[in-house]
């Protein structure tokens, strides 16, 4: 990505787990990582919390329901699912991004669950992790 759009920091590490509640027990009252928000996001599929560990937040991710999110917990488990990275102009970063070769899930941004905007690459091309996008501006249709 260019010099001005890179990404400016992490902001979040999302994990996939059974169950948002039992796994805060890990993260919260062990590790004594702060709970932000936890909130059920119908638009997304998920039961999600938002647990702050200094300038990063942990995103624990539950499936709400039967979908991509579900089938994937069943066939691999819980643990890792994304790392997202904050960068000033999503759409500039989309386009770079496939330019550059990386396979693109999201060719437009969607409406993050904090906000903001979103978007994933796929993760057969970026070494195997999924890698999130995305930026703190308003998501307009």
């Amino acid at each position: 990505m260019s010099g001005d759009n890179r990404a400016r920091r992490v902001d979040h590490i999302s994990i996939l787990v059974e169950n948002v509640d039992e796994s805060m027990k890990l993260y919260v009252d062990t590790l004594g990582l702060e709970v932000v928000k936890v909130e059920n996001s119908e638009l997304h599929g998920v039961r999600a919390a938002f647990l702050r560990a200094g300038d990063v937040m942990v995103e624990l991710i539950e499936p709400l329901g039967p979908g991509p999110l579900q089938t994937l917990l069943e066939k691999r488990g819980p643990g890792f699912h994304h790392v997202a990275f904050e960068v000033p102009d999503i759409v500039r970063g989309l386009e770079e991004l496939a330019e550059a070769g990386y396979r693109v899930i999201d060719e437009k941004p969607k409406p993050g669950i904090e906000g903001g905007r979103i978007a994933f690459l796929h993760p057969k091309s970026t070494g195997g992790a999924m890698v999130e996008i995305c930026d703190k501006k308003e998501f307009e249709e």
